[in-house]
């Protein structure tokens, strides 16, 4: 998973790149940044390793006081974040905010993502904080390959996937709770069909329905403790 980093090229922030950066790698994922890049507007090669992103964390640290305690952050750290926000679909991303700067207003305080706030005399506590969020984001982007099966069925539907009628959605039931059906790409890889599952968390029971010229294969709810979802 590739996690773009937004925050101020300086060396008030180059915590960021001591344990910030480390952290992210920790978990497995890649970091991606515009340092080389950076200025006053966002130059398209930015935007680009944006959109190649799965996630965004933006810093929005102090840059210029604009009175007591009071202080901007960095243009262009706003404009990642706008940035990753007003992709279709957007990149889901977490601020880290700190005590002291002032909001940046727009969208980024009308939107629905996750704030960290961080203060730099307490920084364990938003390294913390940051680990969890990120921790978040992993399961909820992670992807999980699953195939379809038995091969009876398979041998049906695989004539039938270029078809403009060709759908193919998975639901969830999470607890108690039935979540809402989400189409699910389905590719011919060799050795059978396979589709790729996004967010799945532990304990989740998913049921593939698949819709071919007048016919509709589902299986039953099943938990992805295998690789292997029967339709019938």
């Amino acid at each position: 998973m590739r996690i773009f980093i937004g925050y101020g090229y300086n060396d008030r922030d180059r915590w960021i790149e001591t344990y910030i950066f480390p952290l992210v790698e920790a978990l497995g994922c890649k970091v991606v940044h515009g340092k080389v890049a950076y200025g006053g507007a966002l130059p398209p090669e930015v935007v680009d390793l944006i959109r190649g992103s799965d996630s965004m964390i933006g810093f929005t640290t102090r840059r210029d006081a604009t009175g007591p305690n009071q202080f901007t952050t960095h243009p262009w750290v706003v404009q990642e974040l706008v940035t990753a926000y007003t992709q279709s679909p957007s990149i889901p991303f977490v601020e880290v905010r700190e005590e002291g700067v002032i909001s940046p207003g727009g969208m980024l305080d009308v939107v629905d993502a996750q704030r960290i706030d961080y203060r730099e005399s307490d920084r364990a506590a938003c390294l913390l904080q940051t680990a969890q969020a990120l921790r978040r984001l992993i399961d909820k982007l992670s992807v999980i390959t699953v195939r379809l099966g038995p091969s009876s069925v398979v041998d049906q539907i695989s004539g039938s996937l270029e078809d403009p009628g060709f759908s193919s959605v998975c639901q969830v039931l999470r607890g108690i709770t039935l979540l809402a059906p989400q189409p699910v790409p389905v590719f011919p890889i060799k050795g059978g069909l396979f589709t790729k599952l996004r967010g799945i968390a532990e304990g989740d029971f998913v049921r593939i329905t698949v819709s071919a010229r007048g016919h509709i294969w589902k299986s039953d709810f099943e938990t992805l403790d295998f690789v292997d979802v029967q339709l019938k």
